[in-house]
Protein backbone atom coordinates (compact mmCIF):
# COMPACT_ATOMS: atom_id res chain seq x y z
CA UNK A 1 0.00 0.00 0.00
CA UNK A 2 1.39 3.47 -1.31
CA UNK A 3 1.17 5.84 1.86
CA UNK A 4 -0.52 8.95 1.84
CA UNK A 5 1.01 12.17 2.40
CA UNK A 6 -1.32 15.12 3.14
CA UNK A 7 1.62 17.06 4.50
CA UNK A 8 4.18 18.92 2.46
CA UNK A 9 6.26 18.06 5.38
CA UNK A 10 5.81 14.50 5.05
CA UNK A 11 6.61 14.53 1.49
CA UNK A 12 9.88 16.09 2.06
CA UNK A 13 10.36 13.88 4.72
CA UNK A 14 10.43 10.46 2.34
CA UNK A 15 11.62 11.76 -0.47
CA UNK A 16 14.61 12.74 1.86
CA UNK A 17 14.42 9.00 3.09
CA UNK A 18 14.60 7.54 -0.63
CA UNK A 19 17.25 9.89 -1.86
CA UNK A 20 19.22 8.57 1.22
CA UNK A 21 18.47 5.17 0.42
CA UNK A 22 19.22 5.55 -2.90
CA UNK A 23 22.92 6.89 -2.33
CA UNK A 24 23.41 3.96 0.04
CA UNK A 25 22.56 1.36 -2.89
CA UNK A 26 24.60 3.67 -5.46
CA UNK A 27 27.46 3.36 -3.05
CA UNK A 28 27.79 7.03 -2.92
CA UNK A 29 28.76 8.62 0.69
CA UNK A 30 29.10 12.28 1.00
CA UNK A 31 30.64 14.07 3.61
CA UNK A 32 28.32 15.15 6.37
CA UNK A 33 28.92 18.70 6.66
CA UNK A 34 27.84 18.55 3.16
CA UNK A 35 24.91 15.95 2.95
CA UNK A 36 21.93 18.12 3.38
CA UNK A 37 23.28 20.88 0.01
CA UNK A 38 23.84 17.63 -2.22
CA UNK A 39 19.95 15.90 -0.46
CA UNK A 40 18.50 19.61 -1.71
CA UNK A 41 19.96 19.42 -4.90
CA UNK A 42 18.86 15.65 -5.52
CA UNK A 43 15.48 16.47 -4.86
CA UNK A 44 14.78 19.67 -6.39
CA UNK A 45 16.26 17.89 -9.71
CA UNK A 46 16.02 13.79 -9.24
CA UNK A 47 19.82 13.63 -10.72
CA UNK A 48 21.71 11.72 -8.68
CA UNK A 49 24.70 12.96 -10.89
CA UNK A 50 25.24 15.93 -7.94
CA UNK A 51 26.38 13.13 -5.16
CA UNK A 52 29.10 12.71 -7.63
CA UNK A 53 29.64 16.08 -9.46
CA UNK A 54 29.16 18.80 -6.79
CA UNK A 55 32.19 20.13 -5.34
CA UNK A 56 32.76 22.11 -2.11
CA UNK A 57 35.11 24.75 -0.64
CA UNK A 58 36.10 23.52 2.49
CA UNK A 59 33.54 24.86 4.98
CA UNK A 60 31.47 26.44 2.39
CA UNK A 61 28.32 25.10 3.45
CA UNK A 62 28.44 26.16 7.59
CA UNK A 63 29.71 29.28 6.09
CA UNK A 64 26.18 29.24 4.19
CA UNK A 65 24.59 28.06 7.51
CA UNK A 66 25.88 31.19 9.47
CA UNK A 67 25.16 33.67 6.31
CA UNK A 68 21.62 32.17 6.41
CA UNK A 69 21.65 32.80 10.44
CA UNK A 70 22.89 36.41 9.86
CA UNK A 71 19.96 37.42 7.95
CA UNK A 72 21.72 37.15 4.32
CA UNK A 73 19.80 37.97 1.22
CA UNK A 74 19.25 35.04 -1.07
CA UNK A 75 19.98 35.56 -4.58
CA UNK A 76 18.43 33.33 -7.39
CA UNK A 77 18.87 33.42 -11.52
CA UNK A 78 15.10 32.02 -11.74
CA UNK A 79 11.84 32.74 -10.39
CA UNK A 80 11.21 28.91 -10.53
CA UNK A 81 14.14 28.83 -7.61
CA UNK A 82 12.45 32.06 -5.82
CA UNK A 83 8.96 30.06 -6.03
CA UNK A 84 10.83 26.94 -4.64
CA UNK A 85 12.89 29.32 -1.34
CA UNK A 86 10.30 28.65 2.15
CA UNK A 87 9.78 32.46 2.49
CA UNK A 88 8.55 32.59 6.30
CA UNK A 89 11.66 30.23 7.47
CA UNK A 90 13.80 32.70 5.91
CA UNK A 91 12.11 35.62 7.20
CA UNK A 92 12.42 34.18 10.94
CA UNK A 93 16.30 34.40 10.25
CA UNK A 94 15.66 38.29 8.62
CA UNK A 95 16.47 37.48 5.41
CA UNK A 96 14.74 37.60 2.10
CA UNK A 97 14.71 36.26 -1.22
CA UNK A 98 14.97 38.03 -4.61
CA UNK A 99 15.40 37.63 -8.12
CA UNK A 100 15.78 40.27 -10.86
CA UNK A 101 15.46 38.21 -13.98
CA UNK A 102 11.74 39.60 -14.31
CA UNK A 103 13.05 42.91 -12.84
CA UNK A 104 12.47 45.84 -16.13
CA UNK A 105 15.60 47.36 -14.46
Amino acid sequence: MTPQHHLPADIERTSMGIITAELAARGLTVPPENAAVVKRVIHTTADFDYAENLRFTPGAAAAGVAAMRAGAAVITDTNMALAGITKPGLAKLGGQALCFMADPA
